[in-house]
């Protein structure tokens, strides 16, 4: 059973680490709650369609997420904990979409 379980915890436990350690410290990086009349008046693509696309492409679950700027241009920043338990941080054009 600990081996079907091991995995399970891991990947929990990583999971909850890096939803700790969220972005919105990072300079540049909004609080989730302020983010969302940015993505309004910037016609950002909102996080939900973002989150779509990621999942298709490398499937696992979005487990936190930020609208920052970088380099004069709105992305966001997203954690991804992958569907065998891998951690993947990605940055995503907020206007594009494009990894």
């Amino acid at each position: 059973m600990w081996r079907v379980l091991r995995p399970t915890i891991i990947a929990a436990l990583a999971a909850l680490f890096v939803t700790a350690t969220g972005h919105a410290e990072e300079p540049g990086c909004l609080d989730w709650s302020k983010a969302g009349p940015i993505i309004a008046q910037n016609s950002l693509l909102p996080a939900n369609v973002i989150y779509q696309m990621v999942q298709e492409r490398l499937g696992g679950k979005v487990v936190n997420q930020a609208l920052c700027q970088a380099g004069g241009r709105f992305v966001y920043k997203l954690v991804v904990l992958g569907p065998t338990g891998e951690v993947t941080n990605l940055t995503v054009d907020a206007l594009t979409g494009q990894f």
